[in-house]
């Protein structure tokens, strides 16, 4: 059993990252971690995206072993026109252009002290800032959501509350329940599906062999993330809307990323080709054997029965599968195509702690009165009733 006084909880600004790299790496070697929760991603949100928003870093020792980590963004945020709080944000800022979408996020804890490390932290932080209204804990596993504490337990205070604000499906293929060639992934996918990807790829290798290909080195790398942009931005202006690449916080970190961390091997760039060009390209990060898919450009089709995204997609999941990846994470979002092509899913939380005030409580009952307000709208059309 975790004896709680053992731990010793201390935070402090986030000024200079070579201490705190080191702290990171040693630690993470410790934990069961996502790329999210990596320094490579970490490491380069600070430099890019949070430097200037006052971060702190917070660690957690045990017997003078460093075994938890995180770093708190302050926020002050105003929701609902009236609803004001103090907060603060784990690992990410989601304000201003400056969310870069953290998935599988968490506090990095070392093996056997998840539970300790959460408790530590919601006690440290709201007995330590009593101006703190909320903290929030943005996309967690359900492994990280167990990890919780919970409430109301003598380690935490009194006037505490966890709350479910969303939840999401995240979506996945498991590498290891086919075989190593394409028929094999194949033939885990539905009828329908198999039947109109077949008709795809006789259509593209017929108009010159779909050919693989992986960025060797970083001038290469950098050389497919802009033929991603192109084709990315390219297709979200067809349907009227901008693509992540209009967010130049967005762009300029992910080059840093791939500038930074490619070198170890920890982003991945895929181009697929035919005889007429790039059919598509895939930005991803490798971790632990695990394919994160970030971001993805592909060709306007040209016919629309063609799946040109499919395409790139099946054959991302049979190279990786060949190269020994245990993992194709296309991540949360409940897109057709990611439950039509995996056969893992999972869920997403985003939590916050919250202190017991009013405003919260009178927040909860006036967006449950604007909810059932709706779904009565709803029922009522639904009935072709006049309101």
């Amino acid at each position: 059993m975790v004896n709680y006084s053992d731990y010793v909880v201390s935070s402090d600004p986030v000024t200079e990252l070579a201490d705190l790299e080191s702290e990171w790496l040693d630690l993470q070697e410790r934990a069961d971690c996502s790329y999210f929760q990596s320094w490579g991603w970490i490491g380069t949100w600070l430099k890019q995206i949070a430097i200037d928003l006052r971060p702190r870093v917070i660690r957690i020792r045990h017997g003078g072993l460093l075994v938890g980590m995180g770093i708190l963004v302050p926020a002050k945020i105003k929701r609902h026109l009236i609803i004001y709080s103090y907060a603060h944000y784990l690992n990410e800022y989601p304000f201003n252009d400056r969310n870069m979408v953290v998935e599988f996020n968490g506090l990095l804890a070392d093996r056997g002290h998840e539970t300790a490390v959460y408790t530590e932290t919601i006690n440290y932080v709201f007995k330590t800032d009593k101006n703190c209204d909320e903290l929030f804990l943005g996309a967690i596993d359900d492994r990280t959501r167990c990890a919780l504490p919970v409430l109301r337990s003598p380690e935490l205070l009194k006037d505490m509350r966890l709350k479910e604000c969303d939840k999401s499906n995240a979506w996945a293929v498991n590498l290891d329940q086919f075989g190593p060639d394409i028929e094999a992934y194949m033939a885990t996918l539905g009828k329908n599906r198999r039947a109109q990807l077949r008709r795809s790829f006789r259509y593209y290798d017929e108009h010159g062999q779909l050919s693989m290909h992986e960025a060797g080195n970083l001038m290469q790398a950098m050389e497919y993330f802009e033929g991603l942009k192109v084709l990315h931005t390219r297709r979200w202006q067809s349907v009227g809307q901008k693509g992540v690449f209009a967010n130049l916080r967005w762009e300029a970190f992910h080059r840093a990323l791939v500038r930074s961390r490619f070198p170890h091997n920890e982003v991945q760039l895929l181009m697929v080709t035919d005889a007429n060009g790039p059919l598509g390209y895939l930005y991803n990060f490798i971790w632990r054997k695990h394919v994160y898919v970030l971001q993805s450009g592909f060709r306007t089709p040209a016919e629309k029965y063609l799946l040109p995204g499919y395409v790139v997609h099946v054959l991302a999941i049979v190279h990786n599968r060949k190269n020994s990846m245990k993992t194709y994470d296309l991540m949360h979002g409940d897109s057709l195509y990611k439950r039509l092509l995996c056969n893992h899913e999972e869920q997403l939380y985003w939590m916050v702690y919250q202190r017991g005030r009013l405003k919260f409580r009178l927040e909860d009952v006036a967006v449950k009165m604007v909810r059932s307000g709706k779904n009565l709208v709803k029922w009522c059309r639904e009935r072709s009733w006049e309101i």
